[in-house]
């Protein structure tokens, strides 16, 4: 991995038995996913089927109850954020004190130059279609240009898995096919391994390598309970 944090290896991503209970309420259990490195795989489900809590497990921010997740056969402290795992959430979380090129400074490992970052921010702005937007502030951003900038301070991070919930939400379904091509695009030439989930089909099919149902993944999930077959 260079200093502008281009390239790198993907790496595989798994969840393995994976259990997840909140008070009484078993999300899901015996969860199976697991993604080859720099696939993208998209886990389509109906809402409120336990997506957003498999990517919040997958990050650390959720317990898992039982099971495992792994990075690349090790397997990862339970419900512990690495830095090498970052999520991008349906909501983008911007800081509206900061202008849009700070918001993804904010991104910039701690090792990095100040020179460094600028060029980075820089290069980041130019590829997400922002080029002219450094000094803006947050508040007038539309919801495709605010899941831009929150994209591309994921992306100087520069992790080696992306966890994307349901990003493009927020967007008409035009403006959304065309964020889920660019996002391929950036995901792609990164080599980064990715779980996105949606309940669109369309969105699926425009992000990813691999489609899978949620109720292929978990027993007992919504819409029957997983036979094996695909």
């Amino acid at each position: 991995m260079n200093e502008h944090g281009h390239g790198g290896q993907g790496m595989m991503f798994e969840i393995r038995n994976g259990t997840v209970s909140l008070d009484d309420w078993v999300v899901f259990e015996g969860l199976n996913l697991r993604v080859e490195p720099g696939e993208i795989v998209s886990v389509l489900g109906p809402s409120g089927c336990g997506k957003t809590t498999l990517l919040r497990a997958s990050c650390g921010l959720e317990r898992l109850k039982e099971g495992q997740r792994l990075l690349d056969e090790e397997v990862l402290e339970n419900a512990t954020i690495v830095p090498t795992i970052t999520m991008l959430f349906q909501q983008p979380v911007l800081y509206p004190h900061l202008n849009v090129a700070q918001n993804i400074a904010l991104g910039a490992p701690k090792t990095m130059s100040k020179m460094a970052v600028k060029q980075r921010v820089n290069e980041v702005l130019q590829s997400i279609g922002l080029a002219d937007f450094q000094r803006r502030g947050t508040a007038g951003l539309s919801g495709g240009e605010a899941q831009r900038v929150a994209f591309g301070r994921a992306l100087m991070q520069a992790p080696r898995v992306m966890l994307l919930d349901e990003p493009f939400a927020s967007v008409d379904v035009k403006r959304r096919l065309e964020l889920s091509a660019m996002t391929r695009s950036h995901l792609k030439e990164r080599n980064i391994t990715t779980v996105h989930v949606t309940h669109d089909i369309e969105e699926a099919k425009a992000l990813s390598d691999r489609i899978v149902h949620w109720h292929e993944l978990a027993v007992g999930a919504q819409e029957g309970v997983s036979n094996g077959e695909k």
